[in-house]
């Protein structure tokens, strides 16, 4: 079904893991693909993805922790291709370590990245989602941002913060009919958690490959999450059937988080 024909959707992170799922899938439903990233290279990659299902992506490099550049881009594609009416916000990055050895480099990258380039990139495009009276943005939690987890104090703090975000937004711009939702992944198989494990492994002692199986084995379905998993419930946000949904934050984890 191509239930979103036409709607421009703006993606950001979709350079790789999730971001690169996302964008494909959004494209395979007839959206208007913006595809972001601060690497350039990836977010070419996706296109070309996009491109082998008859789809054409507009590409830009975008770092979402600069409020000029992420101004100045969200406006030129307002001016280029239209009013963007649907974003995912899936930028993100990671880093382990235990809290008494945290770095304040560790936790500026995390919160820049994970809570300050959610916040930047949806002010922007809610403005013209508000003067339209029609939108909704989704953004990339964490399982996480719903319970503490030892070595990833501020990764957790940044997850969090979106949460808070996306609930206070929410309320603000109900009245205009825009929907704001969160969704909370858990052990998620991507590029980022192929570092993680190998980050996790050196810090407690274990094989890398030990780490991702016990990823599994404290999973109730028992297997890791697949980003098309993540896309999927992101997918089912944005359309009509969620129309009546909005500040929630989803678990696609799996059954790790029940609440």
């Amino acid at each position: 079904m191509r239930e979103f024909e036409g709607r421009v959707t703006l993606v950001t992170g979709a350079g790789s893991g999730i971001g690169r799922v996302v964008a494909r899938e959004f494209a395979r439903s007839g959206a208007q693909v913006i595809v972001t990233d601060v690497a350039l290279e990836g977010a070419q990659e996706t296109a070309e993805e996009i491109g082998r299902l008859g789809a054409e992506a507009v590409v830009r490099c975008m770092d979402v922790t600069s409020d000029a550049e992420v101004t100045a881009t969200v406006a030129e594609l307002s001016a280029a291709v239209g009013s963007i009416t649907l974003l995912i916000n899936c930028a993100g990055v990671s880093s382990m370590a235990p809290f008494l050895e945290l770095t304040e480099q560790d936790w500026d990258m995390n919160m820049n990245v994970n809570a300050k380039g959610v916040f930047l990139v949806t002010r922007e495009v809610m403005r013209s989602m508000v003067a339209h009276r029609e939108g909704c943005v989704v953004s990339i939690a964490s399982a996480a941002g719903k319970e503490g987890t030892s070595l990833l104090a501020h990764y957790s703090a940044s997850k969090w913060a979106v949460l808070g975000l996306t609930q206070s937004v929410a309320r603000e711009v109900a009245r205009f009919g825009v929907r704001v939702n969160a969704v909370c992944p858990g052990c998620v198989r991507t590029p980022m958690q192929d570092r993680e494990v190998i980050w996790e492994g050196a810090l407690r002692g274990m094989d890398p490959e030990d780490v991702r199986q016990n990823y599994i084995d404290h999973t109730p379905l028992g297997r890791l999450c697949e980003p098309e998993d993540v896309a999927d419930v992101i997918h089912f946000l944005c359309s009509d059937k969620a129309r009546f949904m909005t500040g929630q934050a989803v678990n696609v984890t799996g059954g790790i988080v029940l609440h």
